[in-house]
Protein backbone atom coordinates (compact mmCIF):
# COMPACT_ATOMS: atom_id res chain seq x y z
CA UNK A 1 0.00 0.00 0.00
CA UNK A 2 1.42 3.20 -1.32
CA UNK A 3 0.16 6.45 0.34
CA UNK A 4 0.59 9.64 -1.89
CA UNK A 5 3.06 12.48 -0.45
CA UNK A 6 1.91 15.50 1.34
CA UNK A 7 1.66 18.51 -1.74
CA UNK A 8 1.66 21.04 0.91
CA UNK A 9 3.91 21.71 3.76
CA UNK A 10 3.32 22.23 6.97
CA UNK A 11 2.41 26.33 7.12
CA UNK A 12 4.67 28.28 8.75
CA UNK A 13 7.37 25.45 8.17
CA UNK A 14 10.04 25.53 5.53
CA UNK A 15 11.96 21.97 6.29
CA UNK A 16 12.38 19.60 9.21
CA UNK A 17 15.11 21.59 10.32
CA UNK A 18 12.69 24.92 11.24
CA UNK A 19 11.40 23.04 14.16
CA UNK A 20 13.02 22.02 17.65
CA UNK A 21 10.27 19.37 18.65
CA UNK A 22 8.04 21.86 20.64
CA UNK A 23 6.48 23.50 17.88
CA UNK A 24 8.79 26.94 17.40
CA UNK A 25 11.01 27.74 14.87
CA UNK A 26 14.27 27.37 15.00
CA UNK A 27 17.29 27.99 12.37
CA UNK A 28 17.46 30.02 9.13
CA UNK A 29 16.43 33.10 11.26
CA UNK A 30 14.36 31.33 13.33
CA UNK A 31 15.56 33.80 16.35
CA UNK A 32 13.59 36.40 14.56
CA UNK A 33 10.36 34.89 13.99
CA UNK A 34 7.51 35.07 16.51
CA UNK A 35 5.75 31.58 17.58
CA UNK A 36 2.46 33.02 17.36
CA UNK A 37 -0.95 31.33 18.14
CA UNK A 38 -0.47 28.64 15.59
CA UNK A 39 2.00 27.09 17.59
CA UNK A 40 -0.12 24.36 19.42
CA UNK A 41 -1.52 23.48 15.77
CA UNK A 42 1.82 23.43 14.10
CA UNK A 43 3.11 20.77 16.76
CA UNK A 44 0.03 18.59 16.14
CA UNK A 45 0.38 18.92 12.09
CA UNK A 46 3.86 18.01 12.73
CA UNK A 47 3.41 14.73 14.90
CA UNK A 48 0.68 14.08 12.45
CA UNK A 49 2.95 14.00 9.44
CA UNK A 50 6.14 12.11 11.35
CA UNK A 51 2.83 9.20 12.59
CA UNK A 52 2.21 9.09 8.53
CA UNK A 53 5.58 9.01 7.79
CA UNK A 54 5.84 6.20 10.25
CA UNK A 55 2.86 4.46 8.34
CA UNK A 56 4.76 4.63 5.45
CA UNK A 57 8.14 3.14 6.83
CA UNK A 58 6.28 0.44 8.24
CA UNK A 59 4.17 -0.79 5.65
CA UNK A 60 6.95 -0.56 3.10
CA UNK A 61 8.92 -3.05 5.23
CA UNK A 62 5.28 -5.35 5.55
CA UNK A 63 5.81 -5.43 1.69
CA UNK A 64 9.49 -6.77 1.68
CA UNK A 65 8.56 -9.08 4.53
CA UNK A 66 5.52 -10.30 2.50
CA UNK A 67 7.47 -10.59 -0.66
CA UNK A 68 9.84 -12.72 0.98
CA UNK A 69 7.99 -15.24 2.54
CA UNK A 70 6.17 -15.74 -0.92
CA UNK A 71 10.21 -16.38 -2.56
CA UNK A 72 10.74 -18.87 0.42
CA UNK A 73 7.51 -20.11 0.13
CA UNK A 74 7.97 -20.71 -3.59
CA UNK A 75 11.37 -21.93 -3.14
CA UNK A 76 10.89 -24.24 -0.02
CA UNK A 77 6.95 -24.98 0.03
CA UNK A 78 4.82 -24.44 2.82
CA UNK A 79 5.24 -26.08 6.45
CA UNK A 80 3.40 -29.30 5.91
CA UNK A 81 5.44 -29.81 2.90
CA UNK A 82 8.31 -29.02 5.16
CA UNK A 83 7.09 -31.08 7.84
CA UNK A 84 6.86 -33.95 5.17
CA UNK A 85 10.16 -34.16 4.13
CA UNK A 86 11.76 -34.05 7.44
CA UNK A 87 9.40 -36.81 8.62
CA UNK A 88 9.85 -39.34 5.54
CA UNK A 89 14.38 -38.19 5.79
CA UNK A 90 14.42 -39.86 9.22
CA UNK A 91 12.32 -42.69 9.17
CA UNK A 92 14.56 -43.72 5.62
CA UNK A 93 17.25 -42.91 8.14
CA UNK A 94 21.02 -41.76 7.55
CA UNK A 95 22.00 -44.31 5.27
CA UNK A 96 19.29 -44.15 2.65
CA UNK A 97 19.54 -40.83 0.78
CA UNK A 98 16.60 -41.35 -2.01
Amino acid sequence: MTLPARADPVDGVDGVDDVDGTGGAVGRGGADRAAGPSTASSFAAIAANAALTRIRVAGGLLDRQLASQAAAFEREGGFTERLYRVRRSRRRGPDDER
